[in-house]
């Protein structure tokens, strides 16, 4: 009986974590995307900039 409350309790812990995440979270946030590029900040709708795509040319390094 014991364990079914402690089952319980955690249940509801975890349900509750997850409800105040989904509202703290934006609408605007896709599954983490950013749709700024991280080295030069133009928007981009995919996920390469075509700024830097060209530019930086490292060959694997």
């Amino acid at each position: 009986m014991v364990l079914v409350l402690i089952g319980i309790a955690i249940g509801i812990l975890i349900v509750a974590i997850l409800i105040i995440k989904a509202t703290k979270t934006s609408s605007r946030d896709i599954l983490g995307m950013k749709l700024f590029c991280v080295t030069c900040g133009t928007k981009t709708s995919d996920s390469k900039c075509p700024k830097c795509e060209k530019s930086a040319k490292t060959f694997g390094v």
